[in-house]
């Protein structure tokens, strides 16, 4: 079954691939190797960039990976501790498996090698590495991309034309120019005159008009299907939202605090960068009607991150003076252990306080949508209403839920998104024609 699932996104990819995709891989650990795996992850984490078992910087089209360990449910005769490892990545999953098995085998060895169904020692071959891999790949539910099309190379190039163009400046007495048009021509002509910035002349590189128009058929397609849905089974949908609400008033809510020690240690590895990552799991609630109602909203969040909230504006948070970029990177929600538990991942720009402060002040209505139907989450109203806007038992069911990150690696630790979309501004501010005030705003952007 794992098999041809693979074999399915496979040629999904192939038909219409995604510039961007979500790699999750899941794979049980053997308990003796466990303290062995720990071991070995405290060891990269060190440096993920660069150390000597798996150094992610070799991998152009990464934009974020990590590996967490995540313990089984309350079955442990069914689920043990599991490595989970999950990628960002610029083109197809399936290339970005194929490079990863054949660049870093070594140091796959060492970490998937603790856990079980990996190929033994005397059967580990590119085949047999390639085929475990793909056979312990798990999709996302739900998958969200600041700017749809916007690579890991794109954003290390305009970093350093960002910086250039600053050294460039410096060195310039701006009196000297009459006007910020001359200014903005001086920039222009010192770029077309050094070969290693000439790549900034051109446009960036954005998906092709087949793959947008393809993207807007099966939006089309997509939205035409809800409407179906909804003009011929309103009465089922209203029944539907009448049982949710029935059950909303028996729901208990989780009023633990987390402990202090537990949420210090969570804290100790975050803010080393611009940004952070942030990882929890939490159990949704029993019966097949919470767990159908966790679906289909999942399903309806994802059609609306991959075709409408795709350049920056994750329902409405914008950063001042960058409108539609917000402080979110990637993001995913997955569902595992037969859609017992769901696991959601993000990377996101500044602290987990003013993230969390975000999303509640903006957005706490779609917060309710997707994690309502977790245990013990603050109790909901018609499923939009109350939940995350109870502030503090919202804060606390994250810090009940967050995991931590065994490694993290990000390509570029000192960018925030409003950095990548100013950089990005800059880069195109080299073409074209722009007025006097346009001008102006351009060279404030440096």
């Amino acid at each position: 079954m794992e098999t041809v699932t693979a074999r399915a996104r496979s040629v999904l990819e192939a038909l219409h691939p995604m510039p961007q995709n979500a790699l999750t891989i899941r794979i049980p650990v053997i308990q003796s190797r466990e303290a062995d795996l720990r071991k070995t992850l405290a060891m990269v984490d060190q440096d993920p960039a660069d150390n000597s078992l798996l150094p992610f910087s070799m991998f152009n089209r990464l934009h974020f990976a990590r590996f967490l360990l995540l313990e089984g449910p309350d079955s442990p005769e069914t689920y043990s501790t599991t490595l989970i490892f999950m990628a960002n990545v610029d083109g197809p999953v399936s290339a970005f498996l194929e490079t990863l098995v054949q660049t870093a085998a070594d140091g796959l060895d060492q970490i998937f090698g603790t856990c079980k169904g990996y190929p033994a020692r005397s059967k580990r071959t590119r085949a047999t590495r390639l085929t475990c891999l793909r056979k312990y790949q798990l999709p996302s539910q739900a998958f969200y991309i600041n700017t749809v099309g916007r690579t890991a190379d794109q954003i290390r190039q305009e970093d350093e034309l960002h910086d250039a163009l600053q050294r460039f400046l410096s060195d310039l007495d701006p009196a000297g120019f009459r006007s910020a048009c001359t200014l903005r021509d001086a920039v222009i002509e010192y770029v077309a005159s050094n070969p290693e910035l000439a790549w900034a002349q051109s446009a960036r590189p954005q998906p092709t008009r087949l793959w947008r128009a393809l993207e807007n058929i099966r939006f089309a397609g997509l939205a035409t299907l809800g409407v179906l849905i909804i003009a011929w089974g309103w009465p089922l949908l209203l029944a539907w939202v009448l049982a949710l609400r029935i059950r909303e008033d028996r729901d208990e809510e989780d009023t633990h605090r987390p402990a202090l020690s537990r949420l210090n240690q969570l804290r100790a590895s975050e803010d080393i960068a611009a940004h952070n990552p942030f990882a929890a799991v939490g159990y949704v609630k029993p019966g097949w009607f919470r767990r159908t109602t966790a679906r289909a909203l999942l399903a309806t969040t994802q059609v609306a991150l991959r075709h409408v909230f795709n350049r920056g504006d994750l329902a409405g948070i914008p950063w001042l003076g960058l409108d539609g970029v917000d402080t979110i990177h990637f993001a995913r929600w997955t569902m595992i252990d037969n859609d017992r538990r769901l696991l959601f991942t993000s990377n996101y720009d500044g602290s987990l306080e003013s993230y969390m402060v975000d999303f509640i002040d903006k957005v706490a209505w779609g917060l309710n949508l997707i994690f309502s139907n977790g245990v013990g989450y603050p109790r909901t109203r018609w499923l939009v209403h109350d939940g995350a806007r109870k502030e503090q038992r919202f804060k606390d069911y994250l810090g009940n839920h967050q995991i931590e990150n065994q490694v993290w690696y990000t390509p570029y630790p000192h960018l925030t998104a409003v950095n990548i979309a100013n950089n990005a501004a800059i880069r195109d501010g080299l073409r074209g024609h722009l007025n006097e005030r346009q001008a102006m705003a351009w060279l404030h952007r440096l």
